[in-house]
C-alpha cells in the first residue's frame, strides 16, 4: 500500500482541537502520514511548504475563516493569493479535500468573501466531506456543486475516552455549589451570538420552578466586554443561574458534564455540532434544535428536539425536560450508546478511503 501524505490547512483552529487530534491520530494508524503546518505559512504562502518541505499528496482544508477574516483592506488580495496557490498545487497533481464544518463563518464576517471563497473551494476540491446527509444536501445547494458524487458523508466522531470521566455527580455538584436534588441544565463552550445564550437565559428566567439551576461555563468570544456586560446583567435577575467565565480547561470538562442532568444547545443556526457529540459521550440528555446534523445524530429517545424557527420551541423543550426529570439519566445512557457507534477508527478508515479514491 503506497504511503499517502496529507497536510491539514489552515493552522488556526487545528492546534489543540480535539476533533483534529483524534482524526489525525487515527488517520496515521490507517497509513496516512500527516503534517500540521506552522502558523506563519498556513494562511497566506503555503505553496513552498506543501511542495518543497512536506512533499504532500493532499491538502485537507477544514475551517476556511482564517484565510479571509482579517480586519484590513487586503482581504481580496489575500483571497486571490490563496486561490492562485490552490490552482497551482492542483496543476502539480496535488489533491484538495475540504471537510465542511459550517456553511459560513459563525459571525457572518466578510460574508461576500466567505461565499465566493466557499464556492471556489468547492469547485477546486477533488472531494468534499460533510458530517451527515442533511449537510450534504445543503452543501450541494449552497455552493452550486454540479458533481454530487464528489461529496461524501463521514460522521463526526465521539469523545468517549478522550476526556477524563471519573468524577461522581455528587462531588461535581459540591465543587460547583449546586444542590444535589435540583435539575441542572448546562451550557458549555465558547459564548458567541449564534449560540443563543441570551435567549437561553431569557427562557430559563421564565421557567417557574425553584428546583432547577442553569450553569453557563465558557469564554466569551474574543473576551467581548459588551457581551460579558449583557450576560451579567441578564444573570443578575435570577439567582438560579451560575456563570463560570473563561476557557474551560480539558481536565474540567468532566466537572461540568457530570454535574448536570441535561446539556442545552440553543443555537440560532448550526450545520454540525461537536458539542452534541461531547454531551452524548458523557451520557447526557440533550436539548437542541432539529437543524443540520443534530436531527440525524440525536433522536427523541435521548433528546428534546425543537424547530429552530419556533419562538417557543426552547421553552417547550425545557419544560418537557422538567416533566421528565427522572427519565433524563436513561435518555443520557441511550445517547452514550449512540455515540459509541461514531468511533474514530471507523471514521479514519472512511476518510482514508476518500483519499485513496481521489488517487
Amino acid at each position: 500500500m503506497e504511503n499517502i501524505k496529507s497536510i491539514f490547512l489552515p493552522k488556526a483552529f487545528v492546534d489543540g482541537n480535539p476533533y483534529i487530534t483524534q482524526l489525525s491520530d487515527n488517520l496515521e494508524k490507517v497509513g496516512i502520514e500527516l503534517a500540521l503546518p506552522s502558523l506563519s505559512s498556513s494562511t497566506t504562502f503555503f505553496l513552498p511548504l506543501v511542495i518543497l518541505r512536506e512533499k504532500a499528496d493532499f491538502i485537507h482544508l477544514h475551517w476556511l475563516d482564517p484565510f479571509f477574516i482579517y480586519p484590513n483592506q487586503f482581504n481580496l488580495l489575500k483571497l486571490l493569493i490563496v486561490v492562485c496557490q490552490l490552482v497551482l498545487l492542483k496543476s502539480f497533481g496535488i489533491k484538495i479535500i475540504w471537510t465542511v464544518h459550517n456553511l459560513k463563518n459563525h459571525e457572518s464576517i466578510n460574508f461576500i468573501f466567505d461565499r465566493i471563497y466557499s464556492i471556489v473551494i468547492a469547485e477546486l476540491s477533488n472531494a468534499i466531506i460533510t458530517h451527515c446527509q442533511v449537510a450534504k444536501e445543503q452543501v450541494l445547494k449552497e455552493f452550486s456543486i454540479r458533481n454530487k458524487h464528489k461529496v461524501y458523508v463521514i460522521p463526526h466522531g465521539n469523545y468517549i475516552d478522550f476526556y477524563e470521566n471519573k468524577i461522581e455527580k455528587a462531588t461535581a455538584r459540591e465543587k460547583l455549589g449546586l444542590k444535589h436534588s435540583n435539575l441542572v441544565f448546562l451550557f458549555l463552550g465558547s459564548i458567541r451570538p449564534y449560540k443563543g445564550v441570551f435567549e437561553l437565559i431569557d427562557t430559563f428566567n421564565q421557567l417557574d420552578s425553584d428546583k432547577i439551576q442553569l450553569v453557563i461555563a465558557g469564554r466569551v468570544h474574543h473576551d467581548s466586554q459588551e457581551i460579558t456586560d449583557i450576560l451579567r446583567q441578564k444573570i443578575a435577575n435570577d439567582e438560579r443561574i451560575k456563570f463560570f467565565p473563561g476557557f474551560v480547561p480539558t481536565d474540567e470538562i468532566q466537572l461540568y458534564m457530570n454535574a448536570c442532568d441535561a446539556v442545552i444547545f440553543p443555537y440560532r443556526d448550526i450545520l454540525t455540532s461537536g458539542g452534541v457529540l461531547l454531551a452524548m459521550s458523557f451520557g447526557k440528555a440533550c436539548i437542541a434544535p432539529r437543524k443540520g446534523c443534530i436531527g440525524e445524530v440525536l433522536d427523541n429517545a435521548g433528546a428534546f428536539l425543537y424547530e429552530i424557527d419556533d419562538e417557543n420551541g426552547l421553552t417547550k423543550a425545557m419544560n418537557s425536560a422538567l416533566k421528565k426529570h427522572y427519565e433524563l439519566f436513561f435518555m443520557g445512557q441511550h445517547n452514550l450508546q449512540l455515540a459509541e457507534e461514531y468511533n474514530w477508527k471507523h471514521i479514519a478508515k472512511m476518510t482514508a478511503d476518500v483519499y485513496r479514491y481521489c488517487l
